[in-house]
């Protein structure tokens, strides 16, 4: 191959890695914080987050967001749906007399204090996935 030949086939491989890269952010997803703002009316907000007024079943907003946006973790207790993101914590439910409202926490709010860990491994970073199932604690096992 011709020196011609090589600059040639760099430069149309460096625009297809390009192009490849814009591709791959378009397909990455949304942000959930921006998609329940857009789509639903905000009520209260506080220190912690944000409310929002949903219509329709706690349950049935749950999986619209998850569609949209999905999320890394999700559980549900009591009725409530939770749905963890990467900088996020989305709760669906009722509150007082609403039947539906979604509340957007931010992660470092009264997640990183162990807001969410009756929720299980997937709502609590840094325990082990098995750290609940009644494995022994400590370096040298139950104390």
């Amino acid at each position: 191959m011709t020196r011609t030949g090589l600059f040639t086939l760099s430069g149309v491989l460096a625009v297809a890695g390009v192009l490849c890269l814009l591709l791959g952010m378009s397909l990455k997803g949304g942000n959930i914080r921006d998609h329940v703002a857009e789509n639903y009316a905000q009520y209260r907000t506080d220190g912690d987050g944000t409310n929002y007024t949903c219509t329709g079943s706690p349950s049935a907003v749950a999986d619209e967001l998850a569609a949209q946006v999905p999320p890394e973790a999700r559980m549900t207790d009591r009725g409530v749906t939770y749905l963890r993101y990467d900088d996020e914590v989305v709760i669906v439910g009722p509150d007082g007399t609403r039947p539906c409202t979604i509340r957007v926490e931010d992660l470092g709010a009264r997640y990183s204090s162990g807001g969410f860990i009756f929720l299980g491994p997937g709502f609590f970073p840094g325990s082990p996935s098995g750290g609940s199932g009644g494995s022994p604690g400590g370096p040298d096992g139950s104390k």
